[in-house]
């Protein structure tokens, strides 16, 4: 059972930030523009804290040797995965640096510019999942039928 769970890995994680990240900017836009309250780096800190560590679990989880010479989509889902990753730790950096060192006229005045970049975080999470979905439905990429490879590593 244990061999059968860290042999999809993968799988398993990147279900956790595209959770995460979603979450993450929904709450964002919800406080940015629906609440009456003002818009605070501490809330939903953890979110963005949860994402970025689950993104970077994720991108060192993929089994890209199953991949190499079996699709076309791997070099694009892997750059988009390092890159998604990258944006959500310096989401997650700035709100850290806002709450902890009492930086909230700052937080405040880059309010728009930080949307932005949530946003984008949600944007690029879903193209990761959209070329990782690629892989696996159009070319089969760690697809097993009796217990054998539908496209086996090159």
């Amino acid at each position: 059972m244990i061999n059968e769970v860290t042999s999809h890995l993968h799988p398993i994680l990147v279900h956790f930030p595209i959770a995460f990240i979603t979450l993450a900017v929904l709450k964002d836009f919800w406080s940015a523009f629906f609440k009456k309250v003002n818009f605070q780096a501490e809330r939903g800190l953890w979110l963005w804290i949860f994402a970025a560590l689950t993104a970077w679990l994720s991108v060192s989880s993929g089994p890209e040797e199953m991949a190499r010479g079996n699709t076309t989509f791997l070099h694009i889902h892997e750059q988009l995965a390092i890159l998604t990753s990258w944006l959500v730790t310096i989401v997650a950096a700035f709100r850290i640096y806002s709450t902890y060192f009492k930086k909230k006229e700052l937080f405040k005045k880059l309010k728009f510019l930080y949307l932005i970049f949530s946003l984008a975080s949600l944007i690029l999470v879903l193209s990761v999942g959209y070329y990782g979905g690629k892989m696996v439905y159009t070319d089969g990429i760690n697809v097993k039928v009796h217990n054998k490879l539908v496209n086996p590593p090159k």
